[in-house]
């Protein structure tokens, strides 16, 4: 992963955030106002993977220098660089844990590449089981719970999952509308816990195609939460990081904050000048045919060659 104000500005959404659990394992979403919360509420008390994938409060680098084994946390506290992160949730997952800032290139890494994780079989393993209909919480306690004794997380329950499927999972806007069937909410879980164990790993979009959830590509992509136009200290350092005004205020002084942004041109917000999540792609018209999508089409190429080939549903064919 890099640290970079280009090559995309790659970080993560608000729907991912908000699917990570409290560290007790009761759901972030039931908590009365979680749509509001702003960025050093809803990062503490949670899943410590999320603390281990962006930067939350208290952050600081992992120090590996001297240290053989026993890697330390060292050197300053630090707070979000809102330059880097497009949704400014700034990612810390696979980064290098050096100070230097120059390997925070995307080409400068010399960290191991993972080619496949134990986490991984473990995942596919209940996944399968649940969409067989023959997992057991036996088959739980093998598998994902696993993964939550590393992290020291509750278990995951079946019985409870399935008795109470999550309604922000089950959403339109954040989440799988076409899960269903007496496992419809260890199914949820299970996809919870993969985005959580998994993030940043390059498997979501072949998991949705999997799930037959491509329609979750045109799930608004928000990030951090502002109520308002105003001055933020967000993570409460003393020093304002970002200062917000619309096009009808005057530009708030330079030294106001790090950050000085209008809003409709420095940040696209969800509500506009009335505040809101950060909305990148606020004006981007994103698609998925539900027709056509789930399959790449054959190349014309391969096509040319063998016309006993047919194209797949809703691309264009060759001329035969």
């Amino acid at each position: 992963m890099n640290l970079m104000n280009s090559q995309g500005r790659y970080s993560i959404t608000k729907k991912a955030i908000c699917s990570y659990l409290m560290a007790d394992g009761s759901r972030y979403t039931d908590i009365p106002g979680w749509e509001t919360k702003m960025w050093i509420e809803e990062t503490v008390n949670r899943d410590p993977r999320l603390a281990q994938t962006i930067r939350t409060p208290g952050y600081q680098r992992i120090d590996g220098s001297g240290a053989s084994k026993n890697y330390n946390y060292s050197g300053p506290v630090l707070g979000l660089d809102l330059l880097v992160p497009i949704t400014g949730y700034q990612n810390s997952k696979y980064l290098m844990p050096i100070t230097n800032t120059q390997n925070d290139k995307f080409d400068q890494s010399y960290n191991d590449l993972p080619i496949i994780r134990l986490a991984e079989v473990y995942l596919i393993y209940a996944e399968a089981k649940a969409e067989l209909g023959t997992l057991t919480q036996a088959d739980l306690d093998n598998s994902v719970n696993k993964l939550r004794d590393r992290v020291n997380m509750p278990h995951m329950n079946m019985a409870q999952a399935n008795a109470n499927p999550d309604p922000f999972l089950c959403s339109g806007t954040w989440g799988f509308t076409n899960v269903s069937g007496a496992n419809k909410g260890v199914i949820l879980e299970i996809r919870r816990e993969r985005g959580v164990e998994m993030a940043e790993e390059s498997l979501r979009y072949n998991d949705l195609i999997r799930w037959k959830a491509g329609y979750c590509i045109k799930q608004p992509m928000y990030g951090l939460y502002f109520p308002a136009p105003g001055v933020y200290d967000l993570d409460q350092d003393g020093k304002n990081d970002v200062a917000l005004y619309t096009a009808s205020q005057s530009k708030p002084d330079s030294k106001t904050a790090t950050y000085i942004w209008q809003i409709g041109k420095d940040v696209f917000l969800s509500n506009g000048d009335n505040g809101g999540y950060i909305e990148p792609y606020q004006n981007l018209v994103i698609t998925f045919d539900e027709n056509r999508d789930y399959f790449y089409p054959v190349p014309i190429n391969e096509l040319s060659l063998n016309h006993a080939l047919t194209q797949n549903p809703g691309w264009d064919d060759i001329d035969r």
